[in-house]
């Protein structure tokens, strides 16, 4: 069976190419994916902000539904959705990467349960407790999550700091009791107070040295101080609890969500990403 799949081919370059699809092994599924988000590290392969060798087949952040199930698989049947993979439109995966969606999604773009995942084991490293007063520095779309599902404890103060004004906004949304402009001079003076007054926890999320820097300032002596988001390993047994998390709508991606592409618009898409800019949180591909 032919299908297409994306690569990314060289600096600021995608192609979208023609692949082969086998019939699925014993214990894989066969997915049609319907979305799939675009990831930081995506963007940076895109960029060579982080150099990987070309050609290279993004993708960790798929949603679809499965459409072929081999001859070991008992647990996943055709017609149910489960995440995938790389970005192809039809692709064979190990059954056991394939966390089932309990139905059929109102609107793919919005499943993106790795982040999720990874934002949940974030957390649960932090060990968040009762009365806490919580820093999250950093809004962007990994941020926001971890101040939606740390916003959801009972803690004293949650506190998130960040340059741009639509993403604190967010934050305020999603349970921050004070939110601080890192780029604002009143900002930067609330922060010099802040300095003396430490956290308890502090994370920091997908942030450059200085605002590294600015996290262990207004961490207390004894205190947390959890840096970046969980990797692969670390996260992998949290997708069935992102998956739960997400069906009973206690994080939101709605709204950071914030740019759709379609599949064969991939460049216009990774270009977007690329830019950024204050109304960019996460883009999507729909397929």
């Amino acid at each position: 069976m032919k299908t297409e799949a994306i690569s990314f081919i060289g600096p600021r370059k995608v192609e979208i190419r023609e692949v082969e699809v086998s019939d699925p092994q014993p214990q894989q599924v066969q997915v049609l994916c319907k979305a799939t988000g675009i990831c930081a590290a995506d963007t940076s392969r895109f960029t060579e902000t982080d150099k990987q060798a070309f050609p290279f087949a993004p993708g960790r952040e798929g949603v679809g539904q499965v459409i072929r199930v081999g001859s070991d698989v008992k647990d996943i049947q055709p017609g149910q959705y489960v995440t995938c993979n790389r970005w192809q439109k039809i692709q064979n995966m190990d059954a056991s990467l394939a966390h089932k969606i309990p139905g059929e999604p109102e609107d793919p773009a919005l499943w993106l349960v790795d982040p999720v995942a990874r934002a949940i084991a974030c957390v649960q490293f932090a060990h968040v407790q009762p009365g806490d007063r919580v820093a999250v520095i950093g809004a962007g779309f990994m941020g926001l999550l971890v101040t939606q599902l740390v916003g959801r404890y009972p803690v004293y103060e949650l506190t998130v700091a960040d340059s741009k004004p639509k993403n604190l906004s967010l934050a305020a949304e999603f349970g921050a009791t004070e939110t601080v402009n890192t780029a604002a001079k009143d900002g930067e003076a609330r922060l010099e107070v802040l300095k003396k007054e430490p956290f308890d926890l502090v994370i920091a999320v997908t942030c450059p040295q200085p605002l590294l820097d600015l996290g262990r300032q207004l961490c207390r002596r004894g205190g947390r101080y959890v840096i970046g988001i969980a990797d692969t390993a670390a996260c992998a047994g949290q997708f069935d609890r992102a998956v739960r998390t997400m069906w009973r709508s206690l994080v939101d991606l709605k709204p950071l969500v914030t740019h759709r592409h379609k599949f064969a618009d991939v460049q216009t898409a990774m270009e977007a990403a690329a830019q950024g800019g204050d109304n960019y949180i996460r883009g999507a591909l729909t397929f």
